[in-house]
């Protein structure tokens, strides 16, 4: 034990003396004194050239949502001065870069680029291109390209590009492999038990457990076994018991029933009565027997005790009020078995517990101390870590340094109320394998126009042009009531309120002092019932009566236009019905009739079943009255245009404008014009905005807006038919294609450039 003790003493400080030896090597070696023969990204100090982004080539739109170029370059040439000073020559002419001279710029070049970006459903598309010229790439090095994107007075940092070149991935593939190869040395504390154990001592103390669990056991199972032997020759004891009162009662009846037998005799001989006598010697029977059980099996916990008592049925009462040795005692009362014993078997968990006190504590003190170092040793071994998650990076990939790299990039952003332009820069740097870094200055910077539907806002819509008519009549209809057929005579009583719409009308405009009433002309008509010219006169007089009640209601001049039957509308009503299956005959009958009355009777005769339900359903709403209230203005001398400038429509079209749809929607809903169309365009409610489209008059504006509908609906029949009226109404809007990109692709796809351009 003392040798082994002795040896793993000499471990540890074996161990420890190499680790100061390490760390002493690594002091040295990152001595402040020692120089470097070469930086990896010297030559981007030798040069000027740097990561550029720039619009996407081809000028047009880049797919939905793409953009539109406009470039515009300002040149300053310095030619009059063309003399040198002393150690000054002309950048022009220079063949290499010497850091003794003074470089004179013989011209300026300032370069302004923009772009327009269709804005939809609140959103725009920024395409844009990376460019990373081969001159600043390298095997080893890593170019990390991070565009930013200034809205208004925000910067946001887009996701970031990362070229990683060969060599600089292979640098960090070998980290990580010298990290992993770290922590394959590095002992998981679970395997102390198999690694860092004295297996020797181990074994003995394991070997007492079992021995120990094993002596547990068998004492147990020597204490049942007793107990069952003991409870065995109990159970025999009461069956010899159980035997003797079987033999004590049939010898106790017996005794009884020969003294009851031999009293009687006795009362025989002497002439005396013997009833009753055999009851009284078994009722002694019966109590000495009881008192002998009691006795005998200590019965006294039973309220009662009789001849029939089953003892059998009795013994476990008997038995468990019988005196149990104190050893068996708790065994007695929990009613153990063999099966009970829980043999305590040795597990793992035993192993593990013991273990712990017999470990090799050198070889795991150091091994913790590497575990306590791991993410040190990582930050030491591992110079270039992957990123943790593809959270803010666009793209990671290996670059073979051989040509320049172009990486198209899109980023969609959401576009705020108001927001009219956005810019973008980029920002890069170089990392190489050596750890050296140098930042490229800021790019270019790339402006983008918000190109959004909301800019076809027609503004002239928020004054209202309404045309004003000298002359108007309001109309309606109304079904007076009579109480009989023949009846002429207007009855209030029998017409509350039939004639209300039509006096409220009346007053309204005569109680404004814009309106003057000329009259009131009524329309009278009556059903087919009975002859034409019985039907006429009843339609004039009905009609005359009418025109006494309006009169005196009104004192306004009343005319009366009798029409008597009224075949025309019965015409109307039965070309609406799909319930006549002879619906042709009648109609024929009914246009090419020139005896009313024998026309009728013939309907009537030969379809008896497509008359009645003309009798009943139709020929009620013949007997009707249609009103027309004449009037004119007295504001104006003719017709005339009256335009009216409405606030709140302005204020929704600011809102349209400046892309809160929601708002603008709320207010523009219930015109239901064109810009009302436009806001559900913008908000992608294409069916409603096509609805209400529909109802509007064609216009050029009115067939671009339903061009983009269908176009958007892939149907390009239609959304081309519609573009190219929209064109041919209104040259102008051709201009306008090109900013969007539902029209625009569509041209494209199907060629209609040049069709469009004959306008």
């Amino acid at each position: 034990m003392e040798n082994n003790t002795k040896s793993n003493i000499s471990s540890f400080i074996l161990l420890l003396l190499l680790a100061i030896v390490v760390i002493f090597v690594m002091f040295v070696s990152c001595s402040p004194n020692k120089m470097r023969s070469k930086i990896e990204i010297e030559r981007l100090f030798m040069q000027t050239t740097k990561p550029e982004i720039d619009f996407l080539s081809g000028g047009g739109l880049q797919g939905q949502g793409g953009p539109r170029t406009i470039s515009e370059e300002v040149s300053f040439t310095n030619m009059e001065d063309q003399s040198l000073e002393d150690n000054e020559v002309f950048a022009s002419t220079a063949a290499k870069l010497d850091t003794s001279k003074v470089y004179k710029l013989s011209e300026v070049v300032i370069k302004v680029r923009s772009h327009f970006a269709p804005e939809r459903d609140g959103k725009v598309n920024l395409d844009f291109n990376i460019i990373a010229p081969v001159d600043i790439l390298d095997p080893n090095w890593r170019l990390i390209l991070t565009p930013k994107l200034i809205d208004g007075d925000s910067i946001c940092r887009l996701d970031t590009v990362v070229l990683v070149g060969e060599g600089f991935k292979d640098k960090q593939i070998g980290d990580y492999e010298a990290y992993e190869d770290f922590l394959s040395t590095i002992v998981d504390p679970s395997a102390y038990d198999s690694l860092f154990v004295n297996w020797k001592s181990l074994y003995k103390e394991i070997h007492k457990v079992q021995r120990r669990n094993f002596n547990d056991y068998r004492n147990q199972y020597e204490l049942i076994r007793g107990y069952e032997d003991w409870k065995k020759m109990n159970e025999m004891e009461f069956l010899s018991m159980e035997a003797l009162a079987m033999r004590h009662k049939k010898h106790m009846y017996s005794k009884y029933w020969r003294k009851a037998e031999n009293q009687t005799i006795k009362n025989k001989e002497k002439g005396k009565n013997s009833d009753g006598l055999h009851e009284k010697y078994d009722a002694k029977y019966k109590k000495d027997y009881a008192s002998f059980l009691k006795n005998m099996f200590s019965l006294h916990w039973l309220d009662s005790v009789n001849v029939d008592v089953n003892l059998h049925v009795q013994k476990d009462s008997i038995l468990k009020r019988s005196h149990v040795p104190r050893k068996y005692r708790e065994i007695h009362t929990k009613k153990l078995t063999l099966k009970d014993i829980q043999a305590k078997a040795f597990t793992a968990e035993d192993s593990a517990r013991i273990a712990k006190h017999h470990y090799m504590i050198d070889e795991i003190v150091l091994n913790e101390l590497n575990m306590n170092r791991k993410d040190d040793i990582f930050k030491e071994i591992v110079e270039f870590p992957y990123r943790s998650s593809r959270a803010g990076l666009k793209i990671d990939t290996v670059i073979t340094a051989e040509d320049d790299i172009i990486y198209h990039y899109r980023q969609p952003w959401a576009v705020k109320p108001g927001m009219k332009n956005l810019k973008i820069v980029l920002e890069s740097r170089a990392e190489a394998i050596d750890r050296s870094v140098f930042a490229f200055p800021t790019s270019d910077t790339l402006t983008y126009f918000i190109a959004s539907l909301s800019q076809l806002a027609d503004e002239s819509l928020v004054t209202e042009r309404k045309k004003l008519h000298k002359y108007l009549f309001d109309k309606g209809t109304v079904y007076p009531n009579y109480k009989t057929r023949k009846a002429h005579q207007f009855d209030e009583s029998i017409n509350q309120g039939t004639f209300d719409k039509l006096l409220e009308a009346y007053n309204t405009y005569t109680s404004k002092s814009e309106y003057s009433v000329d009259s009131i002309i009524i329309h009278n008509s009556v059903d087919l019932l009975g002859d034409w010219q019985s039907n006429h006169e009843q339609s004039q007089r009905r009609g005359d009566a009418i025109s006494a009640y309006l009169r005196s209601k009104t004192g306004a001049p009343v005319v009366v236009k009798n029409k008597g039957e009224d075949w025309s509308s019965l015409v109307k009503e039965i070309q609406q019905r799909n319930d006549l299956p002879n619906a042709t005959a009648i109609l024929d009958s009914l246009t090419t009739a020139v005896y009313p009355d024998k026309t009728e009777e013939a309907i009537k005769k030969l379809y008896p079943n497509d008359y009645k339900i003309i009798h009943d359903e139709i020929y009620p709403k013949l007997n009707r009255i249609d009103y027309y209230i004449e009037l004119c203005r007295t504001d104006i001398e003719k017709d005339t245009i009256r335009e009216t400038y409405r606030e709140d429509y302005a204020e929704a079209v600011r809102l349209l404008r400046n892309g809160e749809y929601m708002d603008a929607i709320e207010i523009l809903a219930s015109y239901g014009d064109y810009n009302t169309a436009l806001c559900l365009v913008c908000m992608g409610y294409n069916d409603k905005a096509l609805s209400v489209l529909d109802r509007l008059p064609e216009s050029p504006k009115n067939e671009y807006l339903s061009a983009i509908i269908f176009a958007r609906k892939k149907d390009d029949k239609e959304a081309a038919k519609r573009l190219i009226n929209a064109c041919k109404l209104d040259p102008d809007l051709h201009n306008r294609i090109k900013l969007d990109s539902e029209v625009s692709e569509l041209a494209d796809r199907i060629n209609l450039w040049p069709r469009l351009s004959k306008y």
